[in-house]
């Protein structure tokens, strides 16, 4: 949850859930040991700590975030369990008996800190709020606009893996494996048995401009997962903009 008392969402960019898979998958990558399927998400947040944002994923277009900085806050049950602020730097806010279960493996705080890690990746300041005054509140074009959306997405795809889901196809072994608690586990075994196809699928061809990986979206198109260049149907459409050098 991002602050603000006032409002219960954000409006910003627009993500698909097919580039919130390849944030989460990126955060995996730091966080899983070889040959386990659970992600440490403490070793996500030390990244973040010492190397920054950028480290991990970066998003074409937009000003870097930095390093991150974790602050304790008192308990308080009308207040937000935890939330992100970007200014004037990027914090993630956590109620200490939060942050005390979370550090002992708690199954239900690791969801809530793998919310705001998806709010740290992709969001920043320039989220515009919905307003509960509904003579000024801005609708939502679209579920892929919604801030709260998109962290919720990532959080599905950092702890339970699409892939990993159809693999274990079973709530009980999911909620175990992947420490997270049933309901978690049971709506995220849903939501992907009603998947028709994987969302998104690595090309074995490099992108043209700068050599990393190309995802397939929707059998259509290839995304380069790092600087942002696609190819439509065999012919090359690259992004606006530079293309940054894979590190």
């Amino acid at each position: 949850m991002t602050a603000g008392a006032a409002f219960t969402d954000y409006k910003v960019a627009f993500r698909s859930e097919a580039f919130i898979a390849e944030a989460a998958s990126k955060c995996r990558a730091i966080g899983t040991r070889p040959g386990l399927r659970y992600v440490d998400l403490k070793v996500v947040l030390s990244e973040l700590e010492a190397h920054g944002v950028e480290s991990i994923f970066r998003i074409k277009g937009t000003k870097s975030k930095g390093r991150l900085k974790i602050e304790l806050i008192e308990n308080d049950q009308s207040q937000p369990e935890a939330y992100v602020v970007f200014s004037p730097r990027l914090t993630l806010r956590v109620q200490e008996d939060v942050w005390t279960r979370f550090q002992a493996g708690h199954s239900k705080e690791q969801e809530i800190i793998a919310h705001e890690i998806g709010h740290i990746m992709l969001h920043d300041d320039n989220a515009k709020p919905y307003s509960q005054d509904g003579s000024r509140q801005i609708a939502f074009a679209d579920q892929e606009d919604s801030a709260e959306w998109q962290a919720h997405r990532f959080a599905d795809h950092v702890l339970v893996p699409t892939e990993l889901a159809q693999q274990i196809n079973d709530v009980d072994r999911i909620a175990v494996i992947c420490n997270v608690t049933d309901a978690f586990a049971a709506e995220r075994l849903e939501a992907v048995r009603a998947i028709k196809k994987p969302l998104n699928k690595l090309s074995t061809d490099p992108c043209p401009d700068c050599g990393s990986d190309l995802i397939f979206i929707d059998g259509q198109a290839k995304i380069c997962s790092w600087c942002g260049s696609s190819q439509l149907m065999g012919k090359r459409a690259a992004a606006a903009g530079s293309c940054k050098p894979r590190r």
